[in-house]
Formats: structure tokens, sequence, C-alpha cells
């Protein structure tokens, strides 16, 4: 367990995105995402006395979250110190994920040129993109798709605007 926040490991995050493949309790055991936030000041004060000194430590004035995380569920947030996060120890099997980071931040023009399809002209071209960088619908190599994954996630706000507010 590493409490953290992404924005703190990379600036340009500003929103983050975990999306499970695998099921706890079926596929994996322990493994809850968590969210550590601070405690209301009226709630009732916890019993430490049968946790250690780091668990005393960690829960000290603070509210944890699980996630119990099942194929097929997300976890969306905002980046910052707002969301302060932690997983917990998988103590049986492999859980499978994909984090994924997104930015605010307006994508270089010279990043485009080093794109597979490039900056989208037309609404054709965006339904393009969205069909081979969500679908993979063409053979690809573990490096095209690693580039695939990484356009993406340069392009989706531009994808998501109307090409009439560029």
């Amino acid at each position: 367990k590493t409490l953290k926040t992404d924005e703190a490991t990379h600036g340009g995050y500003h929103y983050s995105c975990v999306i499970y493949l695998s099921t706890q309790g079926e596929d994996f055991q322990g493994g809850d995402f968590v969210f550590n936030d601070p405690k209301d000041p009226d709630a009732p004060a916890e019993d430490f006395r049968h946790m250690s000194l780091e668990e005393q430590l960690r829960r000290t004035g603070r509210k944890l979250t699980p996630f119990h995380p099942t194929r097929g569920a997300a976890v969306i947030f905002s980046s910052g110190w707002e969301n302060m996060h932690e997983v917990e120890k998988i103590t049986h099997g492999i859980r499978y994920a994909v984090p994924a980071f997104f930015t605010t931040c307006p994508v270089p023009e010279a990043a485009y040129d080093q794109m597979v399809a490039g900056k989208p002209k037309t609404d054709e071209d965006i339904a393009d993109d969205w069909l081979h960088l969500l679908l993979a619908h063409r053979p690809e190599s573990p490096m095209e798709g690693a580039g695939r994954v990484r356009e993406l996630l340069m392009k989706w706000h531009y994808m998501c605007t109307p090409l009439s507010m560029h």
C-alpha cells in the first residue's frame, strides 16, 4: 500500500481511470482500490488498539473508502490531492486492470505529426479514429498497440470536441 495522488506523479495528469478486467473474489483476493479522505470531524472515534502502528497512522483522521473491483467496472476521478488513494496488497491470484490518465492541456501541434492518422479533419476522420483507437480492428504488433493507446490518450479531448470549435 502506498498512498498517492496521480497528479503528483505527473503534472499533466488531470483525470485518472482504472478499468478492471478481472473480479475480486473470483480471479484474485485482496487488491481493493481505496480512497483515503479526511475524516468528518463529527465522526465517532475508531478503536485502534488492535491495529499495528503503521495501520493506526494510516487511519488517524482519515476516512477509507474501498472499491471492490469487478470485471468491466471502472473508477474515474480527478487526479489531484482531493483524491488520494492506494491499492491494497493482492493476496492471491492476478488482478488485471488498465490504468489511463487524461489531461486538459492541449496537445502540441508537433505531436500530431508523430501520430498514425494525425489530426482529424472531418467528422468521418473522427469516427475512423474512434474505431481504430478503441477497437484496434487491424492487426498490430505490441509496439503498434502501445502507440495506438498513446495516440488515444493524446487525442481524446480533440475527438470529443466538435470540429467547428477547433
